[in-house]
């Protein structure tokens, strides 16, 4: 008998032993492939916190590098450490997609890719990028980049940053000597303009190039999506924009997009129905007829030209009898009532989603309050009204894809965890787009003003966190009791500045 223990604990050790040695990839063979990597655009929720949250809605888990590794407001992401996180993480057998930002991984964060300094060294940039898509091997690859504005750009489009004779030649110039490595040129342009102008223009250009190099060597299993930022019709953030157009055209896997920060997540809701070969369908509703062809303040294309391309990129279709409505909000005081608007389209189990782009930088208050009122919670599935309009159309075409995704799965369990996920991402929408950016976010600034602080640069962010939750709370009360009144349990919600500015804030909800 006592051999027989003996040779039982031998055996024992010597499995323990080979488990020990069995490499990190044996562990997980039989893991299902549940996971995406991300590299974000940055650190802001929408770009971050909100993504995470609609990826566990349809099922996903997104692996994301360290925080001290990504970018901080003004803090630029640390490339070395994105760079040799990723090398680790792409050959993960748990992973069934990548999605990497190329403004954080090349430039470090959307605002540091404003800086032509920060893209000085691309061309090793690129160099990486490339060993990073090697070594993911045949998995699903998606590259976002952003083409930035360039602060104060957006507010002086029609006075400096125009397309004119004169800026486009300075721009052409600027591109060629980028491309030939022609530092003795760009020291001369440098000179003769002003710095702002030339920071401009450098940006601009290397943006194009960086693009060009990403997208004509693309990999069968790697899509490109270049998204363009807050613009003008007539700045040259768009010139160059419409220049790389010309020069990528007929590439394949390569998507150009109106919009940046909505793009994640709409990548999210592009690898789900990659994955399960959905294909979902869209009706778009205009408030009137001729809104499709307007242009909106911050856009450099038309509300139709803009949700469309969103539709088409998630892998969407447009019909008739759409399992997808997007109702596009654009008026105020609109004659027809929300709930009348629900009630004549969603006539047959479909979702309802409001693109709220009726004003920028906030929500409808009118249009939401009658939302809450009506308690319409769950009759309007998604909802959106941030930022620009390509912002929050995008959200609403991603949202509405998770949802008719959630709305197929059988299993119980997982179809509640995943309801519960949705939920919490709607509620943030509510929280974020009506209560803070329609309502509290003038509060806090006058409350930064009156107490000597700069709002878009907080030396007291944790006295700004403590005025905020207070300011907050009454309002979230109140939306947490008509999601309960709906049927919907929150127990509660975190708030606080992700950065030290008043421009944006973080929702958590406590969900039950």
């Amino acid at each position: 008998m006592k051999k027989f223990f003996a040779f039982i604990m031998v055996l024992l050790i010597t499995i323990s032993i080979a488990f020990i040695k069995t490499s990190y990839k044996d562990n997980l063979k039989y893991v299902s492939k549940d996971k995406i990597v991300f590299i974000p655009l940055d650190t802001r929720p929408v770009s971050l916190q909100n993504v995470e949250i609609l990826a566990k809605a349809g099922g996903k888990e997104l692996l994301v590098p360290p925080m001290d590794a990504l970018d901080d407001y003004k803090k630029k992401g640390n490339q070395d450490m994105i760079y040799n996180w990723l090398k680790g993480s792409v050959e993960r057998p748990d992973v069934s997609a990548i999605i990497i930002s190329t403004n954080q991984f090349i430039s470090g964060g959307l605002i540091a890719s404003r800086n032509y300094m920060n893209d000085i060294n691309y061309k090793e940039s690129l160099e990486r990028l490339k060993e990073i898509i090697g070594l993911s091997g045949d998995k699903r690859l998606l590259l976002i980049s952003i083409m930035p504005q360039v602060s104060p750009v957006l507010y002086q489009q029609d006075t400096i940053y125009v397309q004119n004779r004169v800026n486009i030649d300075y721009y052409n110039q600027i591109k060629k000597a980028i491309s030939e490595s022609d530092t003795k040129t760009l020291q001369k342009l440098k000179s003769n303009m002003p710095s702002y102008l030339f920071n401009y223009m450098n940006v601009i250009a290397s943006e194009v190039l960086i693009n060009e190099d990403i997208a004509s060597n693309l990999k069968p299993n790697v899509t490109f999506t270049i998204g363009l930022d807050d613009t003008t019709m007539k700045s040259m953030l768009k010139y160059s924009y419409d220049d790389l157009k010309t020069a990528i055209k007929g590439y394949k896997n390569v998507y150009m997009l109106h919009g940046a920060d909505e793009i994640s997540m709409m990548t999210v809701a592009k690898i789900l129905n990659e994955e399960n070969d959905l294909k979902p369908s869209y009706k778009i509703v205009y408030e009137e007829s001729g809104d499709k062809n307007s242009y909106l303040p911050f856009e450099g294309g038309t509300v139709k030209e803009i949700t469309e391309e969103k539709i088409d990129y998630i892998g969407g279709m447009e019909l008739q009898d759409a399992k997808n409505i997007i109702y596009i909000h654009m008026h105020k005081n609109y004659k027809t009532g929300i709930k009348n608007v629900v009630s004549k389209y969603k006539i047959s189990g479909q979702n309802f989603g409001v693109a709220d782009v009726a004003k920028t930088n906030g929500g409808d208050k009118d249009l939401v309050e009658k939302i809450l009122k009506d308690k319409l919670i769950t009759s309007v599935d998604a909802y959106s009204g941030w930022n620009t309009p390509s912002n929050s159309i995008g959200t609403v075409v991603a949202e509405l894809s998770v949802k008719s995704y959630i709305d197929a799965i059988k299993d119980k369990k997982d179809f509640e965890d995943m309801q519960k996920y949705y939920y919490a991402f709607t509620f943030i929408r509510y929280a974020d787009d009506y209560i803070y950016q329609s309502i509290v976010r003038d509060m806090m600034q006058n409350w930064a003003k009156s107490n000597g602080f700069n709002s878009d640069n907080l030396t007291n962010k944790s006295e700004a966190d403590e005025v905020l939750k207070e300011k907050m709370k009454p309002y979230l009360d109140m939306l947490m009791s008509i999601y309960a009144d709906c049927g919907i349990k929150i127990k509660g919600a975190d708030v606080e500045y992700p950065w030290n500015r008043m421009f944006e804030i973080k929702i958590a909800p406590i969900m039950d």
